[in-house]
């Protein structure tokens, strides 16, 4: 965070031990330059987008996110959410709810928040930064991710010690902290920086919190808040910048990038490992019996009689249909 208030990325030419920051544009890249938006709030008055010839609710979401029918709007209703005194729901092509619209009030203004399931959709993080500056919008709040996916650089318990040492004080005091201990449960740690409502960092186990006990994911978050004043648009084009930016501990020890479809095979890979693991402890010995029931007709059995449509809860927000199907195949049967 630069000296006066404002968000500030890491300086043009800071470089990492790999040699760079990461990608400078995330032209093609599904996950973004080197980390990943994964949930961004945005304002517009509602008279510039009156003046650009928008006036249908499903063409602002189309033209501002780029993702041709992937992400839906609901009903318009009389619900009030963030001082808009109307509302409606986002969601994607698969029926998930990824967002929300407020409308009515607020300085005549429109509020769209795109959740991280939503900001998977989107894969022009440029273009949505030019489209707020068309419409002479800001950002209120924009959280970045960085996932270490096999727990390289990121230890939830030793950045808990430094924050008690001061560590991610900015040249003042040290920001508040608190830390979740799962009491050695394996359900995961995680560590809390800041506050909500300016920048707050979190720092979990994201293998563990996904139900594998034995994983060395670990995520770092930084939320952002334009609370007082509007994010820098380009926050959404160098995400990797600005999360090792905003304190000097993650500008110390994170290298590298991670991208969305690795973070999508990763979560589904713990959560499908975590579903069998689930099953041998649960129905394991309820599948023996079958098979001993009914030898090797026992699978049809339970094609009659067990398997019924849809899929687990635990898999929602990460994939669906035939892709979940494909990367279960991938990830836990790999060739």
């Amino acid at each position: 965070m630069a000296a006066d208030g404002t968000f500030s990325p890491v300086p043009t030419g800071e470089k990492s031990p790999e040699g760079a920051i990461g990608p400078r544009s995330n032209t093609g890249q599904k996950g973004g330059a080197g980390a990943l938006i994964d949930y961004c709030t945005v304002v517009l008055p509602e008279s510039s987008i009156e003046d650009h010839g928008v006036t249908w609710l499903p063409n602002l979401i189309g033209q501002l996110f780029g993702t041709n029918g992937a992400i839906v709007v609901g009903s318009i209703r009389n619900k009030p959410w963030q001082f808009y005194s109307q509302s409606a729901v986002l969601l994607d092509r698969e029926g998930e709810m990824v967002g929300r619209v407020g409308l009515g009030g607020n300085g005549s203004t429109i509020c769209v928040s795109l959740s991280g399931a939503g900001c998977r959709w989107v894969t022009r993080w440029d273009n949505v930064a030019k489209a707020v500056e068309r419409w002479r919008g800001k950002l209120s709040r924009v959280d970045v991710a960085y996932d270490d996916y096999d727990g390289e650089c990121l230890d939830v318990h030793a950045l808990r010690e430094r924050a008690a040492q001061g560590d991610f004080a900015s040249g003042g005091r040290p920001p508040m902290h608190r830390f979740l201990s799962d009491e050695g449960h394996g359900t995961g740690c995680t560590l809390y920086v800041g506050a909500k409502g300016h920048k707050e960092l979190c720092v979990y186990e994201k293998g563990k919190q996904l139900g594998l006990k034995t994983s060395p994911w670990v995520r770092a978050e930084v939320r952002m808040y334009g609370k007082h004043t509007a994010l820098p648009l380009d926050v959404l084009t160098r995400p990797l910048d600005y999360l090792r930016g905003a304190y000097s501990v993650l500008q110390e020890i994170i290298t590298g990038f991670c991208t969305r479809i690795r973070t999508t095979r990763k979560a589904v890979e713990a959560t499908g490992t975590a579903m069998v693991e689930w099953m041998h402890r649960q129905v394991g010995p309820a599948i023996n019996l079958l098979r001993e029931a009914f030898g090797a007709s026992w699978a049809d059995f339970a094609e009659v009689h067990i398997a019924r449509e849809g899929h687990p809860g635990r898999f929602r927000g990460v994939a669906k249909g035939d892709r979940l199907a494909q990367l279960m195949r991938e990830e836990l049967c790999p060739s």
